[in-house]
């Protein structure tokens, strides 16, 4: 190459050099230039369009917040909102609780942390918001103009008021609301009033989805004037988290119990042990967990779990613990011969595993041990220690009962009793477990209290009533949404909880783990329209019967995590399980189609607040309404 080329080569290189470092110098600068888009609100849609002199336009979080008809709420509030079309901006400083009155000091301290909650959303939103933004008119000044709703003296008030005592949350406790919105001039002021704590949180939550950050003012903005009544259709909503299959640390815990409040669920049914492991330390039978955890890291301890306890209740969830038995034990239960217990446990890890149980490692109680109920007993009372619920888990499904007849001890049990000549001896031999477990539990309790189990055999029809008192005993309806079982248990009269696993199992879909199955036994993968539109009413009328929404306690979703942990385990939650929420909350008329742009938001505010949420569409899509339906 002669010299006159190989400079110019040389110089080209350096400019290309130059120009890269000019361009990751000056990323920060370019990408706080205006941006050229403005919404336009037609029709019930934000309408994208080029900023000019003459558009009169807004920030596409404005728009959507002033032109739906139910802004951007999640769920539904139950009772339609009235939303005005006006917004007032301000900035986090300006936020005041100026009231907070209630009868209790424990209630008045669980506010104070409720606010700070709120608050901290607020303050997040605003910090998000800003990042190193400044306003720049360049582009086109209308944007600007467009914004001329700001000021930084503007206030947003908030008081609240809770009128009853209630700091537990139960079946029966009023979750109902009232927010008023009303400003004059340069205040805002929110007014909540709620017979209980949780009624406020969920208004505190409702409020806090009124307020969005204004990319055009680079201030937080709400709308000027609200009323909203509100209160949810079904008591129990929530998800069913395993951590036994692998383990799932607090810090993760708390923040599902986090993505809960966000979406108004309020329980976390926690199946904390199975046949993999025991990871609850029991202080009165420590040796449960010492032969069971995983590892010694891969427990859970006592202060762990009430600080977890409170952690949801101001949060407005309970937990509630699931003890799964007489199946799904194994790991930890096997020490009793060692210690004097004799079998506590039968058929532990038993090859091939598939003709006694559904997965391995199989194991089942010994029912005919008095000491199984012994350590069941001092289980529950720990338990009863540390989780403030009304209601008990004790799980109760896939019992095969291959072991217990093959187990000689147990038919030479059933001879002695005279139940080898019953129709169904080991039916009768599960039923005697259930009452002997159940009394341990109503010990350790001090009451006797809702008990819920899945449904199983023990359930079918004809055994249902013969073994399981209705007025005691929940069940947690987990076969097909169209199974005969739901319309036989609906027409016994039982109190139902609806988790049919091809609507509302959110580990289907994926690939098979045992054998050589390419896929998990109940795929296909379950997207949120049919989540959406699981409607326990829809069940109940298949079946040509008259709804009766009062034996429907709500629903649950669940994931058993045998290929889930860690933070991936987050996006297999959510969004989908925002699409339960307001199913359950607001069970509206109407499908996933007038639901679709709000869960798109929804989804974006709990990614703002650290939830790690699967998009469910381009992001272009929520820029463009209406554009991606086909």
């Amino acid at each position: 190459m002669s010299e006159p080329p190989r400079r110019i080569y040389s110089l080209l290189q350096l400019l290309l050099v130059f120009n890269a470092l000019w361009f990751v110098s000056a990323q920060g600068s370019f990408f706080q230039i205006s941006s050229p888009w403005v919404w336009v609100c037609k029709e019930n849609k934000c309408v994208r369009t080029r900023a000019s002199e003459t558009t009169q336009g807004q920030s596409n979080a404005v728009c959507k917040l002033t032109c739906y008809e139910s802004a951007t709420l999640w769920p539904l509030p139950t009772v339609k909102p009235t939303l005005s079309k006006n917004v007032a901006a301000f900035f986090a400083s300006n936020v005041r609780i100026t009231k907070l009155t209630s009868n209790s000091s424990k209630t008045e301290d669980m506010l104070r942390e409720a606010v700070a909650i709120f608050t901290n959303y607020i303050q997040q939103m605003e910090s998000n918001g800003l990042g190193d933004s400044t306003r720049d008119c360049v582009v086109s000044a209308n944007t600007c103009k467009s914004a001329s709703y700001v000021t930084a003296q503007h206030l947003l008030n908030v008081e609240v008021i809770v009128t009853q005592n209630t700091v537990q949350l139960a079946l029966d406790t009023d979750e109902s609301y009232t927010l008023d919105v009303k400003t004059d001039d340069t205040v805002t002021t929110a007014y909540i009033v709620a017979e209980t704590y949780f009624g406020a949180r969920h208004a505190m939550e409702t409020l806090s989805q009124l307020i969005t950050w204004d990319e055009l003012s680079n201030s937080l903005v709400m709308i000027q004037n609200a009323h909203i009544e509100d209160t949810p259709v079904f008591a129990h909503r929530g998800f069913s988290i395993d951590t036994s299959r692998n383990y799932v640390e607090i810090s993760l815990l708390k923040r599902i119990i986090d993505g809960l409040s966000y979406n108004k669920l309020n329980v976390l049914h926690w199946h904390i042990t199975d046949s993999n492991s025991f990871p609850f330390v029991s202080s009165r039978e420590p040796l449960m967990a010492i032969y069971g955890a995983h590892s010694a890291r891969q427990v859970y301890q006592s202060a762990d779990i009430q600080e977890l306890v409170h952690y949801a209740q101001v949060r407005g969830v309970k937990i509630i613990p699931e003890v799964d038995a007489p199946s799904h034990v194994g790991a930890g239960w096997d020490w009793g011969p060692i210690y004097g217990m004799g079998d506590l446990l039968l058929c532990f890890d038993i090859q091939p595993w598939d003709d006694y149980c559904y997965q391995p490692p199989c194991g089942f109680f010994n029912p005919i041990n008095d000491k199984v109920y012994t350590v069941l007993g001092n289980i529950y009372k720990d338990m009863a220690d540390l989780f403030q619920n009304d209601m008990f888990h004790m799980g109760g499904d896939e019992v095969k009962m291959k072991c217990w007849n093959e187990t000689k001890s147990i038919t030479q049990w059933l001879a002695d009793k005279g139940w080898d000549k019953e129709p169904e001896p080991l039916l009768k031999l599960w039923s005697h477990y259930q009452n002997q477990s159940l009394a341990k539990l109503d010990e350790a309790y001090g009451n006797t209290q809702p008990v819920i189990l899945w449904n199983s055999d023990l359930t079918a029809k004809g055994h249902a009533t013969s073994y399981l008192d209705r007025n005691r005993y929940i069940i947690q309806f987990w076969d097909r949404w169209n199974d005969t079982t739901l319309k036989n248990l609906y027409e016994d009269g039982y109190k139902l909880i609806i988790s049919n696993y091809d609507a509302l199992y959110l580990d289907c879909g994926f690939s098979g783990w045992v054998g050589e199955a390419l896929n998990n036994w109940c795929g296909p993968y379950i997207g949120w329209k049919k989540i959406y539109e699981n409607s326990p009413k829809a069940m109940i009328e298949n079946f040509g019967l008259v709804y009766n929404k009062d034996q429907f306690l709500g629903g649950e979703a669940a994931l058993w995590a045998e290929q889930s942990k860690g933070l991936a385990l987050e996006g297999k939650i959510w969004p989908r399980l925002s699409a339960l929420a307001e199913r359950l909350w607001t069970d509206p008329e109407t499908g996933w189609r007038l639901a679709e742009t709000r869960l798109h938001i929804q989804r974006e505010r709990m990614v703002d607040r650290g939830i790690t949420a699967d998009p469910l569409q381009p992001e272009w899509c929520m820029q463009n309404d209406d554009s991606c339906f086909f």
